[in-house]
């Protein structure tokens, strides 16, 4: 059938743009009639190639795109595109799939790689609303019907192309590829030369031949492939689910969304994912954006790659036939957008020009006890360009601005106070409140509007109250108006990426309903960064911080209404509740109601963490706040951990997990070690057996982007914050709600024991080599040792071991603490192996020398003769071990001043290890150490100036000159001297000892200080005073680095 040419411009109905020859070639098979020439002509400049014809019962033409100019029709962008291959964790989409755009975002970054960036660094806005034509459409597309009416002719289309294709000549340019010529590689792994040592491939670079050479080419390692659902037939069987039908063979799917649209080849997986999640994009290409300058249209494109370095052009046949196939679906449908024929005549609509009475429609009075926050109201203000001195060279006010902080922190007391400063500075304004918890409570504002302000149409049956609102606030007969997004915290309620077969039409408009205009403002409140990102048009939130000293004292003293509040007394109540002002809210209100004071109060918080949480859990009542929503601290941040369990469970894990370390410096290792245990684990469970044997060569673990995704979402939700590069700090209180919400569940034991094998597993052995590391992570190990007390079930290895190397650790540093945890480390390895195991009797011996150290000499002495009693029956013929106890109990025994009784034991032990060992033996030379410094003290100094001048040259013969053992035994020599007054023989050997231990261990060593505190004592014994108060100087200065470490 043939009809009659169009003899006028304006009777073409439909303009279809493609790029590319290939899409232009498959839409041009899609006319049913096409007409040679062009009598119309074409402008000057106008370099486009125009085709002619009928597509169902459209007059339509065809542009291979140069520039586009200003048209009438409705247009359609036709063609291939980058697909993002997982949306959402329920979306997956594949080569070949139908993408039609809801909307188009410009990201404009360029041709990407993860080292390869172009000149342009930021995302532009959202490219502006469609026209009413085409979201009305798209309404109707995304009802069941009108998405079954669109699927179904798709396979119909897809067929008489194929056909007129083989017509021509073209057997196989737009046949389908294989499923196994669908490949996803992880996001992190680059298209790059693997095994080429000639080239500048790097783990981050990609030279230019392999930019332009095949996976196949290349050799891409098949194990990096990631496992795709949809198309492994293989999968559904072993889980009991046949396929229906080969999924080579099946219809594309069909997706609606946010296409992204650049000015050159999105080639990068991880760049592609960021973006994607940024801004809800579901495809990328790169006309959209030029083509929506000039004429709003449709995107109805089809994948051919995955927008990462790996794309080639396999599918680029077959993804151009489905667009087009979809393309003229699109078409045939009832509801399609399409131009009128003819002029179409116009009704006048008489406007009155009479300005709009302004409407406050905000649920919550003016809240007296506001206070502080003037940097971030000003901010507000200067960024909408509402304050009087507003001046921002080479910007725009904006038209949305985003709060974006900690549950309770006072987002929406500051976005209260900012609807009554603006309702006072622009009288003639209108106010407006939406609460965003949900669709239903948004659309509920958006009724409260219509009806309330008498919107026309708002009674009307079938009526989009969304819609009809937005534009009557875009109308600029309005005037000036601020509208309030409060609680904006759930991205899904705005922005779900789903196919439109699981879509829900009302949900996903709710985004879209935003008005938009330069005589409006938006002020979104989240706690979620994210949201407040993409409602904020990718313009970054302000980020609403805890509040200072200074206003923490006025809000105490306004809530209180008491000026004779002290800063003293605020900062101990504020300390103790993180500056954050809804939990201040909640202590003065126990306080009033108790008439208690505030040093009372603190003294009920510190009873105990069950204590401050129950009293942090009290109900009250304060303005500005919604009556739906939580005014107890716990509840409200319960809500931020229901959207984070909902949206991403890891990043919930990794919260609880967080909440058993020290709050502060928590290190990004521990994180991925949990991460990606928890993703082994899931891998090859049982659960997943279903997978097959094979499993682990189509999947691979991508720990790196899951914690990235966890950390990002906790710090989205302020839960969490940076501390430096990889570490994070946690507020305390946020701890203290996370482990209770653990305990309420039951979890408690587990993710205990979690952060405690994390931390063992990375704590080094208690040596000085490892003394920064240690100390780095110490906090880490008493936090998960003191849950460990409490939480823990039964005894952990792991929990004696880090006990041990903890006491170890304050051994060597010579602090009392390492009794403490040796203590509990002999009673953890006495549960687990018995009182009188090797480990066991091993860490008490550690235990009697910190006695030793820390003047405990009694129970020194009775663990010694507890350890000797204990090996002398259990292993008479471990000569060593006995020998070592019979040394400990000799030390123990001359420090009690016991020297008669201790002489035969030292005199014992270096006799049989004379015997054993030999003369120049470390354990030898160890118990001629006993036997002088027994003669030192009893002052037998000739004896002991003998022994030890042999033991020095014997050690630094044998041991070493810089061994810890020789300098030791330099500094006994060098005391000897000192009491005997040879002050000229002590002074080199304490310099010597000195310049050592200062050169190996550093200055601040508390045995170095011992060497300064040396030397100190023989320039005052010779009178050079002078030296003397330089070396106090010393000691001083490395007493305080040593303290402040």
């Amino acid at each position: 059938m043939t009809s009659p040419r169009p003899s006028r411009r304006t009777d073409f109905t439909v303009a279809l743009i493609c790029a590319l020859p290939i899409e232009f070639d498959a839409v041009a098979l899609a006319f049913d009639e096409t007409w040679p020439g062009n009598q119309f002509g074409k402008a000057s400049g106008d370099y486009n190639a125009y085709t002619l014809g009928r597509m169902g019962s459209q007059n339509t033409v065809l542009v291979l795109l140069h520039k586009m100019g200003k048209s009438s029709a409705a247009t359609f962008l036709c063609g291939v595109c980058g697909g993002v291959p997982n949306p959402s964790r329920d979306v997956e989409i594949r080569l070949g799939d139908v993408i039609i755009s809801e909307n188009v975002v410009q990201y404009d970054y360029g041709r990407q790689y993860p080292s390869k960036f172009a000149h342009k660094t930021t995302v532009s806005d959202t490219l502006g609303m469609p026209v009413k034509k085409i979201r009305s459409f798209l309404a109707h597309l995304k009802t069941d019907f009108g998405l079954s009416e669109l699927r179904d002719q798709i396979p119909n289309m897809m067929e008489q192309i194929q056909r007129k294709a083989v017509a021509n000549g073209h057997w196989s340019k737009y046949l389908r590829p294989g499923s196994h010529a669908d490949v996803l590689f992880r996001a992190n792994y680059l298209h790059r030369h693997q095994h080429k040592r000639d080239c500048s491939c790097g783990k981050e670079t990609v030279c230019d031949e392999a930019i332009n050479a095949s996976c196949a080419d290349l050799q891409c390692d098949p194990a990096y492939y990631v496992l795709r659902r949809r198309l492994s037939s293989r999968i559904q069987e072993k889980s009991g689910r046949q396929a229906t039908s080969d999924t080579s063979k099946s219809p594309p799917e069909v997706f609606l969304g946010t296409v992204g649209s650049g000015d050159t080849v999105m080639k990068s997986g991880e760049h592609r994912d960021m973006m994607a999640q940024q801004h809800g994009i579901i495809a990328f290409e790169m006309e959209g954006a030029g083509v929506w300058d000039e004429i709003p249209c449709i995107i109805v494109k089809s994948v051919c790659d995955y927008a990462d370095s790996h794309k080639n052009k396999k599918w680029q046949g077959f993804a151009a036939m489905a667009a087009a196939s979809a393309t003229k679906a699109v078409l045939d449908m009832p509801t399609a957008p399409t131009a009128p024929t003819a002029p179409i005549a116009t009704t006048t609509v008489s406007h009155t020009t009479e300005t709009p009475s302004p409407a406050f429609i905000v649920p919550y009075n003016e809240n007296p006890d506001f206070v502080g926050r003037s940097e971030i109201l000003e901010r507000v203000k200067d960024l909408f360009g509402h304050s009087d001195t507003y001046h921002r060279p080479g910007s725009r006010p904006r038209s949305r601005v985003a709060l974006h902080g900690l549950g309770g922190v006072g987002k929406t007391q500051i976005a209260l106070a900012y609807c009554y400063w603006f309702k006072e500075r622009f009288q003639d304004a209108s106010v407006f409140w939406i609460h965003a918890s949900n669709v239903e409570r948004f659309q509920k504002a958006f009724s409260d509007i219509a009806r309330e302000c008498e919107v026309p149409g708002h009674s009307k049956d079938e009526v989009d109250i969304l819609l009809l609102v937005k534009k009557w606030l875009e109308n600029k007969q309005r005037g000036r108006w601020l509208l309030v997004i409060d609680n904006a915290d759930d991205t899904e309620v705005f922005f779900p990426v789903k196919p439109i077969v699981e879509a829900d039409c009302r949900a996903t408009s709710i985004g879209h309903s935003i008005p938009e205009c330069s005589h409006g403002s938006v002020l979104i409140t989240t706690r979620n960064k994210q949201a407040g990102l993409k409602l904020g048009l990718g313009k970054p939130p302000i980020e609403v911080e805890k509040m200072t000293e200074s206003e923490t004292t006025q809000l105490l003293r306004t809530l209180l209404e008491d000026e004779s509040v002290t800063p003293a007394e605020a900062s101990l109540l504020s300390s103790r509740l993180e500056n954050l002002p809804l939990a201040l809210a909640q202590a003065t209100s126990f306080i009033l109601e108790n008439s208690i004071s505030i040093k009372e109060y603190v003294g009920l918080l510190d009873k105990s963490d069950s204590s401050m949480f129950d009293h942090l859990s009290e109900p009250f009542e304060a303005v500005g706040r919604d009556t739906e929503t939580p005014h107890a601290l716990t509840a409200t941040w319960a809500i931020s951990f229901k959207h984070i369990e909902k949206q991403k469970p890891m990043a919930s894990d990794v919260l609880y997990l967080m909440s058993f370390f020290d709050r502060q410096a928590i290190p990004k290792q521990f994180i991925w070690d949990y991460c990606h245990e928890t993703l082994e684990n899931a891998l090859y469970s049982d659960d997943d057996s279903e997978l097959g044997e094979d499993s682990e060569n189509d999947f691979q673990i991508d720990t790196d982007l899951e914690v990235t995704q966890a950390l990002g979402f906790l710090q989205a939700f302020s839960f969490i914050s940076k501390a430096g590069d990889d570490l994070f700090d946690m507020h305390r209180l946020v701890q203290l709600v996370t482990r209770k919400q653990l305990a309420d569940r039951g979890a408690m034991s587990d993710f205990a024991t979690k952060a405690l094998k994390i931390v063992r597993k990375v704590f080094p052995l208690g040596t000085h080599e490892n003394r920064v590391l240690s100390l780095q992570l110490l906090p880490h190990a008493l936090a998960v040792l003191e849950h460990s007390e409490v939480t823990i079930e039964k005894p952990l290895r792991e929990d004696a071991w880090l006990s041990r190397e903890v006491g170890e650790y304050f051994y060597r540093r010579r602090q009392y603490e390492a009794a403490k945890h040796f203590l509990r480390a002999a009673d953890l390895y006495s549960k687990l192996f018995g009182p009188e195991h090797d480990t066991t009797l091993t860490v008490l011996c550690d235990l009697a020398h910190t006695y030793m150290r820390i003047d405990r000499t009694e129970e020194a002495l009775e663990l010694a003769l507890k350890l000797l009693e204990a090996d002398q029956r259990l292993r008479p013929k471990d000569t060593a071990t006995i020998l070592t106890d019979k040394r400990l109990t000799a030390n123990a025994l001359a420090s009690l001043g016991r020297f008669g009784e201790a002489e035969p034991l030292y005199l014992e032990v270096w006799s049989n290890r004379k015997e054993i060992l030999g003369e120049e033996h470390p354990s030898t030379l160890t118990a001629v150490d006993g036997v002088a410094s027994l003669y030192k003290s009893t002052g037998r100094l000739k004896e002991a100036q003998e022994l030890s001048t042999g033991t020095v040259e014997l050690s630094k013969r044998v041991m070493g000159e810089e061994h810890p053992a020789t300098w030791k035994r330099m500094r006994r020599l060098s005391k000897i001297y000192t009491e005997q007054g040879n002050y000229d023989q002590a002074e080199p050997l304490v310099l010597e000892t000195l310049e050592a231990r200062s050169r190996v261990l550093g200055e601040s060593h508390p045995d170095t200080i011992s060497s300064l505190k040396d030397l100190c004592d023989i320039y005052c014994q010779m009178g050079r005073v002078e030296e003397k108060q330089r070396m106090d100087r010393r000691v001083l200065e490395a007493e305080w680095a040593d303290w402040s470490m």
